[in-house]
């Protein structure tokens, strides 16, 4: 399964919130070409630590933005974010752990929930801003 791409299409109409975006794809990419190799090293906990990083300072500035706007399904896209958060803290803990992660698990979520939050949730979103 090939990791999805930042594409212009994929943009909300924020543009915190589409530079953010950008950032995560760029990082989910890293940990892509990373994890290839097949060993998890200190350079794979760095970017899963990055992520985090980002998913907490992101997915806060994203549901300020839709508390501004009184998006209604603001307690949806909220529990998605609960969900990334933490899919990628127990990734972290299995790599602090040393323990082998598939590739294939991690492209297989990673890529399931792009699709799902950013293609289809966001998009929403982005329709949303539209009429706001």
């Amino acid at each position: 399964m090939e990791l999805i791409k930042w594409t212009p299409d994929l943009s909300v109409g924020n543009e915190d919130i589409d530079g953010d975006h950008r950032r995560l794809f760029e990082l989910l990419e890293m940990l892509h070409v990373d994890m290839r190799s097949g060993l998890v090293n200190q350079e794979t906990q760095a970017i899963v630590d990055a992520l985090i990083h980002y998913a907490d300072t992101h997915f806060c500035r994203e549901e300020v933005f839709m508390r501004s706007i009184d998006y209604p399904d603001l307690g949806e896209h909220q529990a998605a974010h609960a969900r990334f958060i933490s899919e990628l803290e127990a990734l972290q803990s299995r790599i602090a752990r040393g323990a082998r992660t598939p590739v294939l698990d991690i492209d297989h979520f990673l890529t399931n929930w792009l699709r799902q939050h950013v293609l289809v949730m966001d998009k929403a979103l982005a329709a949303a801003l539209q009429t706001a």
